[in-house]
């Protein structure tokens, strides 16, 4: 499979950053509104960049 290093790349930036927001929620221990957004953006570009990566490259 050929993957495209620009989303690989940015698929990494989002883990390491998820992983850092779940450490500041876990080290905190509280988990606000803000907290909840970042999350769930970072899911909604997570599963973006995993449904282009599995894409066939034109």
């Amino acid at each position: 499979m050929h993957y495209r290093p620009v989303l690989v790349a940015s698929l990494a930036v989002l883990i390491s950053f998820g992983t850092l927001t779940g450490y500041v929620i876990v080290d905190t221990g509280r988990f606000g509104p803000l907290e909840a957004i970042s999350l769930l953006v970072l899911g909604f570009f997570a599963f973006g960049i995993i449904g282009a990566l599995r894409q066939p490259p034109e």
